[in-house]
């Protein structure tokens, strides 16, 4: 078992930070695990490495949820941010980094001619909802995953108004025929669809453009959000991969490498009904986030970050699947949608069998200085290498041995 002071100092500021924050931690620093037997609270990060503040150096598959292409704390993108904030990073009016940057992320995204910059992937996917009920006239929109916490996109939940889950609706991004369904319910008043790519699994071709044909044909606005996605997947997101032209995109996460910065980009006749638009915020010209933003993508293209994390992300995925075959549990390996970003889970029919091998594999990991997300998929990066998927491995291997010996009831049928 996890020795109850591996995690001490962690427990220690969960107990302060409860007493301060609404459940103690932010919604994606929620406990992997129970606490005592999980990392909460980290110190810093280089490249694929994390360190706690208990002192535990981590081989990080997480990637803080994937901002981190290139791992963490690069220095060219770093030092481009440090160097336009010593420039008073933001300013009264407008700065000529503002065109920069547009004209780098829409160079990127075939069909694109304008965009509109942001600082977090739910911002940018509301924006993107406003611009479409805008061009539209239109007040529905047609979701499938997640497109980020604001109200405007959320269907009913016990904190939406009424007023705002009606207007959005969800189908099932594998099957079109439940985007028709929702359009035969809702003639003429659906604004957009908005798909996240990695929801459509696999990541087939004809999905897709059934999907973005079928939008267009009830004269919607077809979105793609890529905050996931984008820049991880060759040859540079999933549009172009499967090779359809959305009429606007999200993009965030790795565009900034840990800086927060995002953007909507589009056609010209959808982008222009964001002129004037009100959706502005103090912080979204903040050019320092930028500058980090346009290295990123240069070093993403040089070096060949999308390519370095689809094979590694493969390499894992087989490497998981064979260790599961060879300890005989049930278990799998797979990408969401593509092995940049992988995920394991464990697929024992009883529940509650599924939940204690869980808890075993995963506490091994961390006490074996392995990083995995129990409950959320994982993020490859440029950072890692060949020998950190080794030792990886080696981590789960042990682990699941330890699943089979305090686990008898967890071997697969």
């Amino acid at each position: 078992m996890t020795s109850s002071n591996r995690y001490a100092r962690s427990q220690e500021l969960l107990l302060r930070a409860q007493a301060l924050i609404p459940g103690g931690v932010h919604r994606a620093g929620r406990p992997l695990l129970d606490p005592a037997a999980s990392p909460l609270f980290f110190d810093r990060g280089l490249g694929a490495h994390v360190w706690d503040v208990d002192g535990h150096e981590y081989i990080d598959l997480s990637m803080a949820a994937g901002p981190f292409l290139l791992g963490y704390a690069r220095p060219e993108v770093d030092a481009a941010a440090f160097a336009q904030s010593a420039r008073a990073s933001l300013l009264s009016m407008n700065h000529p980094l503002h065109a920069t940057f547009v004209e780098a992320v829409v160079a990127r995204f075939p069909g694109a001619a304008m965009g509109a910059f942001f600082r977090t992937g739910s911002e940018a996917a509301a924006a993107a909802l406003r611009i479409a009920r805008r061009a539209t006239g239109r007040r529905v929109v047609a979701r499938c995953g997640y497109p980020g916490w604001d109200d405007g996109c959320a269907p009913a939940a016990p904190s939406v108004p009424d007023t705002l889950a009606a207007p959005v609706v969800t189908f099932r991004a594998e099957d079109p025929a439940t985007l028709a369904a929702l359009f035969a319910q809702h003639p003429h008043e659906i604004a957009a669809v908005i798909v996240a790519p990695e929801t459509v699994v696999p990541t087939d071709d004809e999905t897709f453009h059934r999907l973005r044909a079928l939008t267009h044909a009830h004269g919607a606005v077809f979105v793609m959000d890529e905050a996931k996605t984008a820049f991880r997947t060759p040859p540079g997101s999933v549009q172009r991969r499967v090779g359809v032209v959305p009429d606007l995109t999200c993009v965030s996460k790795a565009l900034g490498n840990g800086w927060p910065v995002a953007a909507v980009v589009g056609t010209r006749a959808v982008m222009e009904c964001a002129a004037h638009l009100d959706g502005s915020e103090s912080h979204h010209g903040d050019t320092a986030a930028m500058a980090g933003a346009i290295t990123t993508l240069d070093l993403i293209e040089r070096e060949g970050a999308a390519e370095h994390a689809f094979r590694l992300g493969e390499r894992l995925i087989e490497g998981m699947n064979q260790l599961a075959r060879n300890h005989e549990l049930p278990a799998v390996a797979y990408g969401e949608p593509l092995p940049p970003m992988p995920f394991f889970r464990f697929t024992h029919p009883d529940g509650a069998v599924n939940a204690r091998v869980a808890a075993t594999f995963y506490g091994h990991a961390y006490e074996h200085c392995v990083l995995m997300h129990p409950r959320h998929l994982w993020f490859m990066s440029l950072a890692h290498t060949d020998d950190d998927i080794d030792r990886v491995l080696d981590v789960c291997d042990d682990a699941m041995a330890r699943v089979r010996a305090e686990h008898p009831d967890a071997r697969g049928r």
